[in-house]
């Protein structure tokens, strides 16, 4: 069982009474984070990267980037650019966020995208676009740990 369903038993188990004390005490014990957009509220479990009703990050925030060290403030703006390009041209709508995986290479691959919109998450694969020519051109990461996350928001 995970951490996140052995708290929603515990709270479908709870009278109505009970429901926000436990819910108070699951907090202080940083069991449970609660979204801090004011129109959510919603309790997520701890681990949690986005609310899982609104898709904002602990911090009150949308999505952010996540720009690994060897990524420069440059390039990161370089993969901005291309995406939102990208979807501008596709006329598709554009997320809140991409992130990037690494291949097995450690380089940061096209097609083990992620796009981000509020909280929902999908695979996205940008082989052959400007997206793939800017991320090519990218150092390789020093480990299989790094994250690269571009937000599109802004």
């Amino acid at each position: 069982m995970t951490l996140a369903s052995v708290l929603d038993e515990a709270l479908a188990a709870a009278t109505d009474a009970e429901d926000q004390l436990m819910r108070d005490v699951f907090r202080r014990a940083d069991l449970l984070w609660q979204c801090k957009n004011p129109d959510c509220r919603h309790d997520n479990p701890r681990g949690a990267h986005q609310c899982e009703d609104c898709g904002f990050m602990p911090n009150g925030k949308r999505i952010g980037d996540r720009r690994p060290p060897l990524v420069s403030p440059a390039e990161l703006e370089d993969i901005r650019a291309a995406l939102r390009q990208h979807f501008a041209s596709a006329r598709e709508e554009r997320p809140d966020a991409v992130s990037f995986d690494l291949n097995s290479v450690k380089e940061w691959a096209p097609h083990f995208a992620t796009l981000h919109c509020g909280a929902q998450s999908s695979p996205a694969d940008f082989s052959d676009t400007k997206v793939a020519e800017v991320l090519e051109e990218l150092d390789r990461a020093p480990d299989f740990g790094a994250v690269l996350r571009v937000a599109l928001h802004h």
